[in-house]
This record gives C-alpha cells, structure tokens and sequence, in this order.
C-alpha cells in the first residue's frame, strides 16, 4: 500500500501534522513513517523570471528604456525558477511528488490564496498527476488537525483559489516589472549619496496606497481653519449643578462665527434665571464589540501598543504557530454556525488567571449565537483563542499583549450589552437655549472584560462673562467626552434654574488628519471610503485595496522605498512619493487608474469572483494587460513630447530610525551640518524675522550632484539625469528654483544669484516643497499649524519672503 505525502508550508507546520499523526522519523526536508511522508516549502520556493528572460536583448538593449515594454508573457508562457537558497528543499518535495510510493498527494499549506499558490507552483512544475485532496482547517491544534484530515476537500474545490493566486501573481509581475521600469526611465535619476538609482516603483496596490496618504497630504496643506465660537453654561438646580452649552434652535448645525455674538450670548443670560423646558430620559443598549478580524485586531494594537502593522501580523503569525489563536489572515469577524457546540471548549481554554472570574461569568450567560457573532464567514472565521490551554511563560511579552486583546474580545460576546441611562435636557434662558447630555452606566454588561472605565477629567474651563477661553484639541475631545458622560443630578421638567456661569469658548476647525498605520489599513480595506461602522465594513468587504495578509507588506515597502515615512504614530508622503502622484495625477491622465483606489480595488473583487470561479482568469489578465499597454503608450508620448523628468530622491536611509523612535541626523555622510535657524519670540510679535545662514557651496554641491551624468549600477537599473522639477520663479533674478538637498535655490547660482531658502527648521518646522511652491506663486505658504517658540508656545503661521535678495522668511499671522 502507498504512502500520502503531506505538503505543508513551512517546517513549523510540518512538525506540528507529524506530532498529531504520529510521524516521528524525520529525515533531511521530511518526515516519515509507514502510512505518510511529511514534507514542506519555505513559503514561496520559486519565484517568476525577470523580464529579460522574455526579451531579444540583442534588439532591445539591456539598459532600461520604454522601447522594450511592454513584457506580457501569456497565461502559459510565464517562467518561474527556484528561489536562491532554495535548491535543495525544492528537490526533496520534487523528489516525492515523483516518487512511486506515494500514491496520493494532500496539499497542507496554509489555508488561504497564497498558500495554495505556493503549493500550486511546486505541484505544476512536478507535473504530477496523482490524487491531489486539500486540508483546511483554522488552527493547529491536534483536534483541528485530526478534523481537517477527516474532512479532506477535493482539490476541484480550491481550484479557482489557485487561479485567483497565479492572477494575483501574474497582475503585480505585469505591473510592478513593466510600470516600474517605464517610470523609472522616465522619472528615474542616479542617487549619488547612496550610489545607486533611483528606481520609481510601482505596484497594482502599493501606488494608490501611496495616493491615499499623498492625498490626504494635499488636504491638509490645502485646509484653511475658520474660527467659531462655543457658548457654555453652568445651571444651578435645586438638587446641584449641572453644564449646557448653546444652540441655535432654529438649525442646530450653525455654528457662531463672530465674537460678538458669544459675547452678546453671555452678555444675555449670565446670572439670568431660566427653566428646564425639556427633559428626555431612555434606555441605551451598546452591544459588545464585534471579534476581530486581523484588521481590526492591528487598528486595537496600534492604537494601544503602537504596534506596526507587520509588526502585528509577525506576532499573531506566532501565536497561531503556538496554537495559542486561530488562523489570523483572516477578513471576517464573524463565527460560522457549525462552531457553536465548539465554543465552550474555546472558552474552557480561557480558564486560567488572570480571567477566571470573567470565564465563569461568562459561562453563566450561555453560548453567544447572535448575528452579531453567529453570521456568515469567508474563507476564515474570526481570530479567537483556540481549544488548548496557554501557558502565558510560552509566550513573548509582546505576544502575551495580543493574545490579551484577542481573549478579552473573545469574552467579551459572550456577555450581554452594556446598559446605559440617557438624559437628553433643554434649558431657556433669555430666549436662549442650552443642550445637556447626560449618560450614566447602569449594567456594565460586556465592559466588565475591560475592568473600570477611565472617565477622564470631567472639569469645564472656568471664566467671568465674555472672557474667552481658547480650546485646544485635547480640550475639545474632553469637552466633547464631558458632554456624553455629564453626570447629572436629579432633574424634573419645568424646573426653575439659574444661569450660575455663562463663558465662550473659541475654537477652530480641524484639517484632516494623517493616516496612522491602522487607520490606512481600514481606509485599504474600504479603496479609501472611511468606514467606522464595524457591521457595515464587513458587508462592504471584497473592494479594498490587496487582501487583509498582504496590506502590512504594503505599508512596508511603501516606508521602505522612501515614498512615506512615519512621525510618531502618523504616515507623511516624502518628496519623491508627492511628486511621483502629481505627475500621474497632472501628466498622465490614462495612467490615472493607478491612483485610484476605487478602480484598484475593483480589480481585486474581480479576481475574488475568479477565486469563486464565477470570471475566468483569461479575461481578469486580459483586462489587466490592456490598461498596462495603455499607460506605456502614454509614457511614450509624454517622453517624446516633454522628455525625462527625475522625481526628488527619497529620504536618507537613516530617516526610518524615526519608526523605532530614534534620533537621527540629517546631515549626509561628508556634507557640512546645516546652520541652525534663530527666531526671536516668533510667537509674539506679527513681523518676527527668520535668519537664514548663507552658505552656497552646500547648495551648489546639491544640485551639482542631481545634475550628474549616468552611471551604472545594480544591474540594467540606470536612467539618465534631468534638472529636478522646477518650483516656481526666482523673485530676485527672475530664474528657476529647484530643490537641492539642503535647501530651495536657483538654477543661475553661477550667473551671481544667491537666492536660496534653506531647509533648516523654523521654529521646529522644515518648508516642503509643496510650501515652497505656494510660497513662490501666491507670496505666502498655505497656513503652517504647530511652530513653537523658544519659550516652547506653539502657534500657526505663514512663511512670507521678507526681501528677495536672499531668501529669508518671515512669519505672517491670520487675522
């Protein structure tokens, strides 16, 4: 009788059927005994062939140019060879797929698209043709294991999630090698610091994610504030006091824009009698939270732990290898049905400190089975804790912090809602009328998993009438959280109050702000809609941009080829990454599909329909193939018309420090450091200079640099070197400016020019090119928020030229 042979994923896999099945002989790539052959991949074992491979490099030339594009091998002609370092386990798996003991074949990769491609690779370039059967399970533990192995799939079942991994894989190479090149001979330059080009990557996913935070850059830049005004009171009752703030009844959505009619306001109904003319009171639900799904899961770790996105993914990777959790690429939040009589053993698992009170209370409340946990799932079900018992020492620390997350949201549905007295009060006074909220916990419910509520300072800014109070975010969140959480005292309707205190706050909008790495996930996942609305997300799934495994990868490469990098907790576009989507989204109106979130991911809910077998991967590469055809056909003519145009470089390496929060220099191996810029009480004074230190031959030294000739380097990756993109018109000799790597200056430096605004920090804030460029067109920059003072006072600005001789800046306040 032959043997099955068992292809997992990678050795940790491996180990963990042959502990269940009994399979203790291990050999080199393999283990074994008399009813199975238990081998493994190390991930991906093959990869596709450079584009060379496809060309007459004879005809085309080996340096990188527009003239050998497109490369678009057919389904059938696409080429893989083995991965380097990866010969040898290759050979062992090819070895048994041809082996004459082994009579039938299980695919045990992982159970998701990428994992049945890696498996599809070997098993096409074995050719094999025994009995192939797939096992899908969820966890690692013994139980699933052994269910998954008396439950085997047909491998017709996953064959449309093979072909949905090669259109995957055949969309990005048909993309990233084509576009990738064509950009680069395009926008491309040589980077003489780190002796290398600079390549334009492009990606079917990774470029409109860089859209997404550009975008919302531009947002920002583009946001003027407007001021208004908020009027709060503070009413004495018979049994206490209790706040109200100010509305229009007539539209409760104006906002007061004047100071005068605050003041007025406050003027009108200070120390002023008034009356409770509505009082409303009812009873609020909050349901527990949904489980997690591997987005949700990094939003809660990074908000929480400050964790990256590949940071989480590593971690919950782990802890699923530890059986400690269930498979975690997963995009649904939900259980499947057949779980139900499983879930007390996934709750038995639980039963240790520090959660054994919460496990038993648990219990008492029975199994969950609403929609908001029982529901239809995808591929997999949400992430929970598996049926074994953790022993937290097996754990790392970090691990032991998202295995806490995901037990405690485990729990938590297990609970019912939380229970909640809402007061909704209207009071008058003078004809004005003023809103209080009040919301009191009745039942924790589900919020006892979480322990005690931090309820925040609850104290209201004290004023006389009509003296303002400015409000900073922070305070207009605790204000805003003061409002829904007023504790109230006893109230009755038609009450007799007082206006015991009445002061205005003055307050601003808000711009947008930038992505966090959670936050650019979940925009991602809904191609770049924001969805706070957990229910809906999960309806609206299957549009997004990549999948819920490959969108951390993403975040990565975009931080790792300099097109974004992170200031604390929040994603900010570097020059290369801004002019890069410029010029698609200005120049390159065929090539605009890259940009755009939504069309991208309606590409990826093409290629889940070919995963469901309902498109046939034919037409998804065909579709693909003819907007990549397109988009070279344009660079062409943008080429011939208008030339090359090198894109900023990306930031120095050492700029990722900033990630692992690090300090780190700006000055280039051998450049002088910078001078520092000195302001004198920029925050009080309106005419405040801002000195700049002339030093020329550092600018020179730049833009000699970026003017270089080309040079060869890593490969056929070379392009030649254009003058940087212009940003606008020298004010002192009429010439154009360009950036530099150490500040913005002018192209006749050497007619006599000395016109340069240097890139040192004015009051903790380096000018972007993109403030520079409104700065030269419209004479001030778009307003800067967050300058402070040597005195360490913040304040908003802009930056106006104060004479064009020599570039200095000065400081011009809104009025």
């Amino acid at each position: 009788m032959g043997k099955k042979l068992i292809i997992a994923e990678k050795p940790s896999q491996a180990r963990e059927y042959a502990k269940v099945l009994g399979v203790r002989r291990q050999g080199d790539g393999f283990f074994e005994n008399e009813e199975y052959v238990i081998t493994w991949c190390y991930g991906h074992l093959l990869e596709l062939e450079r584009p060379e491979v496809y060309m007459d490099l004879e005809k085309v030339g080996k340096r990188w140019s527009l003239r050998r594009l497109p490369v678009l091998p057919g389904l059938t002609e696409f080429r893989r060879l083995v991965k380097p370092g990866s010969a040898k386990q290759f050979q062992v798996v090819q070895r048994f797929l041809h082996s004459s003991e082994i009579q039938e074949v299980i695919c045990g990769t992982d159970a998701d698209r990428e994992g049945q491609l890696l498996f599809q690779e070997v098993w096409d370039a074995a050719g094999c043709e025994k009995p192939l059967t797939r096992l899908w399970i969820s966890s690692l533990t013994a139980k699933a294991i052994m269910e998954g192995m008396n439950k085997l799939k047909p491998a017709q079942e996953v064959r449309g999630l093979a072909a949905a991994g090669h259109g995957r894989a055949y969309a990005d190479w048909d993309f990233g090698m084509n576009l990738t090149e064509g950009f680069t001979s395009l926008f491309g330059s040589f980077d003489a610091v780190r002796k290398k080009p600079n390549v334009i990557s492009i990606g079917r996913v990774q470029t409109p994610t860089l859209a997404l935070i550009v975008e919302r850059e531009w947002e920002i830049e583009d946001f003027v504030p407007q001021p208004f005004f908020e009027v709060r009171a503070e009413f004495a009752a018979a049994a206490g006091n209790y706040p109200g703030k100010w509305f229009d009844a007539g539209d409760e959505a104006r906002k007061l824009t004047k100071p005068g009619e605050a003041e007025e306001i406050v003027r009108k109904t200070f120390q002023q009698p008034g009356m409770i003319n509505k009082l409303n009171q009812k009873e609020v639900h909050e349901p527990p939270p949904l489980l997690f799904d591997l987005t949700s899961l990094t939003v809660a770790c990074s908000q929480k732990f400050s964790f990256s996105a590949e940071r989480v993914l590593q971690l919950a990777q782990g802890l699923y290898e530890k059986k400690a959790i269930t498979y975690p690429r997963t995009d649904c939040a939900y259980l499947s049905e057949d779980l139900i009589p499983k879930l007390p053993e996934h709750l038995s698992a639980a039963e240790q400190a520090p959660y054994l009170d919460i496990v038993k209370e648990a219990r008492s409340y029975g199994v969950p089975k609403g929609k908001r946990v029982i529901n239809t799932i995808s591929a997999h079900h949400a992430i929970i804790p598996t049926t074994e018992k953790i022993s937290p020492a097996r754990l790392t620390p970090d691990e032991q912090k998202l295995y806490d997350l995901i037990v405690r949201r485990f729990l938590a549905v297990w609970f019912p809602a939380a229970v909640y007295k809402q007061t909704d009060v209207i009071t008058e006074v003078a004809g004005e009328k003023f809103r209080t909220r009040g919301k009191v916990l009745v039942s924790a419910g589900w919020k006892s998993v979480y322990g005690k509520e931090d309820e925040g300072a609850k104290n209201e800014p004290q004023s006389l009438p009509g003296k303002k109070t400015r409000s900073s975010s922070k305070n207009k969140s605790e204000q805003n959280e003061q409002e829904e959480l007023a504790s109230l005292p006893p109230l009755t309707l038609a009450e007799n109050v007082k206006a015991d205190k009445v002061y205005q706050v003055e307050k601003t909008t808000n711009p947008p702000k930038r992505y966090t790495q959670g936050d650019l996930l979940k925009a991602m996942e809904s191609a770049g809609k924001q969805i706070d609305d957990e229910v809906l997300r999960q309806q609206l799934k299957g549009k997004g941009l990549g999948t819920v495994a490959t969108r951390p990868a993403i975040i990565e490469n975009l931080l790792d080829r300099g097109y974004i990098c992170q200031e604390q907790k929040t994603l900010k576009p570097t020059s290369k990454g801004v002019e890069l989507i410029k010029v698609i989204k200005e120049r390159l109106p065929k090539a605009k599909l890259l940009i755009s979130a939504e069309m991208t991911g309606q590409m990826e809910f093409r290629l889940a329909r070919v995963e469901k077998g309902q498109l046939p991967l034919e037409e998804y590469m065909k579709d693909v193939e003819l907007a990549i055809q397109q988009i070279i056909d344009e660079l062409r003519l943008f080429e011939k018309e208008q030339g090359k145009r090198p894109l900023a470089f990306a930031p120095e390496p050492a700029s990722r420090n900033k990630r692992a929060g690090k300090t780190q220099s700006k000055t280039a191996p051998g450049k002088s450091t910078s001078i520092k810029t000195s302001t004198a009480k920029a925050a009080k004074t309106k005419s405040s200079q801002v000195n700049s230190a002339s030093t020329q031959s550092s600018l020179s030294s730049s833009q000699s640099s970026s003017q270089s000739s080309r040079k060869k380097a890593e490969g056929s990756e070379q392009s030649a070197i254009n003058s940087p993109p212009i940003l606008g018109v020298c004010p002192n000799c009429g010439g154009r400016i360009i950036e530099g790597q150490k500040g913005f200056g002018c192209l006749n430096w050497k007619q006599g020019c000395h016109f340069v605004i240097w890139k040192n920090k004015l009051c903790g804030k380096v000018p972007t090119p993109s403030q520079i460029k409104a700065l030269l067109k419209r004479g001030k920059t778009p307003l800067i928020k967050g300058f402070q003072s040597e005195s360490g006072k913040r304040f908003d600005a802009y930056l106006v030229l104060d004479g064009p001789k020599e570039g200095k800046l000065k400081f011009e306040f809104p009025k």
